[in-house]
């Protein structure tokens, strides 16, 4: 039996994890169009979404959505410039709901906590080959791009200024 405050911790951090990498998978399938990351994150995904079927079951009753004190729009004031700073952050919340689970399931699972952690090291795994992407994205942009100035082509040096 889990207790009910441990319970609400898992279920937050559950929705946390999933939600970042569903995020993740998003951006690297419709932003980056990287198909072998692609499988790298939806693998994992789903494989979290079975794996921990049951766990969901248990500890949902638990919930208290409307009274949890990180609902308010205070709590998040992370400002995102770019879709690269929205995909960093979610793996960043991702990675850190995965050790919130590795720790508070060491009190009841160990095995599972333990699958936590793996989970945790292959979200870094996962993020250093989509920071890699992203930079070659960003090199082929600087490169390729090109808009039309009154008729003349203009090579674009820069992503940022496209």
């Amino acid at each position: 039996m889990i207790a009910p405050r441990t319970a609400r911790i898992i279920d937050v951090n559950l929705n946390r994890l999933s939600e970042g990498l569903r995020v993740v998978e998003d951006i690297v399938r419709l932003g980056l169009e990287k198909q072998r990351l692609l499988a790298g994150v939806r693998s994992l995904r789903t494989r979290i979404g079975r794996d921990t079927r049951a766990l969901r079951k248990r500890v949902i009753l638990s919930r208290q959505s409307e009274t949890d004190l990180g609902r308010g729009d205070r709590f998040d004031r992370t400002k995102r410039k770019s879709l690269e700073d929205v995909l960093l952050a979610n793996f960043k919340r991702a990675e850190e709901a995965a050790r919130v689970l590795e720790e508070v399931l060491k009190l009841s699972d160990k095995a599972l906590a333990a699958r936590f952690k793996a989970v945790r090291f292959r979200l870094y795994d996962l993020e250093k080959l989509t920071a890699v992407a992203v930079s070659q994205v960003k090199v082929q942009s600087a490169k390729c791009k090109m808009h039309n100035d009154g008729g003349r082509r203009v090579r674009v040096e820069s992503v940022e200024s496209a």
